[in-house]
C-alpha cells in the first residue's frame, strides 16, 4: 500500500505561492514534495479530471472487445465504423464535446446534462478516423459502452481497477464538507458538475491524494499488462496522464525512473505538470 509520507526539500520554481500539493517516488519510495496545507487540509477529496480516462480505458481494454465496432454494443451511434479502442485511442474522430456544448461559452458545460443520458445521435466524427483528436465526448460513449455491457460503469471500474489497486475513496458525488473548494479572488469556485452529469466517464472522479498515489504505481508497476496505461500519453522516456478541471489540475508523470504525483488549485492551465516536471528534474539532477 502507497504511503505518501516523509518530507524532501523544495527549492528554486518549486518555492512558488499558491495551492498545490505533491510526492514522488523514486526508488527508496514515496516522499512528500509539499504536504497538504491551507484548502488541502480542510477537506479529503480532490478532483482527478481526465486522470479518470486512464481507469475508464483499463476497464474497456479488460472486459471489452475493443476491435469490435462501438454499433455492436450501441446500435444507435451513427457511424458505423468507429471501434470501442478508437474511443480509447482518441482516435474516432469524435470532437472534444458536441457542438450544443461548445457553444455554452460561460458557466457549467455539464450541468444541463445531469441526469440525462447521454444523446447517441451527437456522437458524429468531425476529423477522419485515425487522427488524434482528445474527446470528452468519446469517453462518454465508452462509458456507454460499459453500461451496456456491465450494467454499471463505475461498477465495472471499481472491480478491475480501484479494488486491485487498494483504492478506496473514489466517489462521482462528494458528500457536502468532502470536497477540497478551490478559491479565487476570495470566492469558492463552483466546480463543474462532471461527476453527475452524462460525461461522469470522461473526468468525473473525485478521491484522495493518497488514492491518486496508489492509483499510480499500481499503473506503473514493473512488468504490469501494458491496459494499465493504455489511456496514458508518451513521449520518448516520459509516461504520464493529467486532467484540468473548472479551477484545478492533476498530473502523474513517470521519468527516470522518478514518479510525480501533483494536484494543483486555480493556478494557470497545466500547472500541475509544470510542477511535476520540475519536481523530477530536480530529483533527478540530485542524482547527477
Amino acid at each position: 500500500m502507497v504511503n505518501c509520507t516523509g518530507r524532501t526539500s523544495v527549492r528554486g520554481p518549486l518555492r512558488a505561492p499558491g495551492h498545490w500539493r505533491a510526492s514522488l517516488r523514486a526508488k527508496e519510495g514515496w516522499r512528500v514534495v509539499r504536504e497538504p496545507r491551507g484548502l488541502y487540509a480542510a477537506a479529503p477529496l480532490l478532483e482527478w479530471g481526465s486522470i479518470t480516462k486512464g481507469l475508464v480505458g483499463t476497464t474497456a481494454c479488460r472486459t471489452l472487445e475493443v476491435e469490435r465496432p462501438v454499433v455492436h454494443y450501441l446500435p444507435d451511434v451513427p457511424d458505423v465504423d468507429m471501434t470501442v479502442a478508437d474511443l480509447v485511442h482518441h482516435t474516432s474522430g469524435l470532437p472534444r464535446l458536441p457542438s450544443t456544448m461548445r457553444d455554452r461559452v460561460f458557466g457549467d458545460l455539464y450541468r444541463e446534462t445531469v441526469g440525462v443520458p447521454l444523446d447517441l445521435a451527437a456522437a458524429v466524427p468531425e476529423t477522419p478516423r485515425g487522427r488524434y483528436v482528445y474527446s470528452n465526448l468519446g469517453y462518454a460513449l465508452l462509458g456507454a459502452v460499459l453500461d451496456e455491457v456491465h450494467g454499471d460503469w463505475f461498477a465495472a471500474v471499481r472491480r478491475e481497477v480501484l479494488e486491485p489497486a487498494g483504492i478506496s475513496s473514489v466517489t462521482l458525488v462528494p458528500e457536502r464538507g468532502e470536497a477540497i473548494g478551490p478559491r479565487l479572488f476570495g470566492r469558492t469556485i463552483r466546480p463543474w458538475a462532471l461527476g453527475a452529469s452524462a460525461f461522469a466517464s470522461a473526468g468525473g472522479f473525485w478521491s484522495t491524494f493518497d488514492d491518486l498515489c496508489r492509483y499510480a504505481e499500481w499503473a506503473l508497476e514493473p512488468g504490469a499488462d501494458s491496459a494499465r496505461t493504455v489511456s496514458w500519453q508518451r513521449e520518448g522516456a516520459t509516461t504520464w496522464i493529467n486532467g484540468e478541471v473548472r479551477a484545478a489540475g492533476a498530473a502523474i508523470v513517470d521519468a527516470a525512473g522518478i514518479t510525480a504525483v501533483v494536484h494543483a488549485l486555480a493556478k494557470a492551465p497545466h500547472a500541475a505538470d509544470t510542477i511535476a516536471t520540475a519536481i523530477i528534474e530536480q530529483e533527478y539532477g540530485n542524482r547527477a
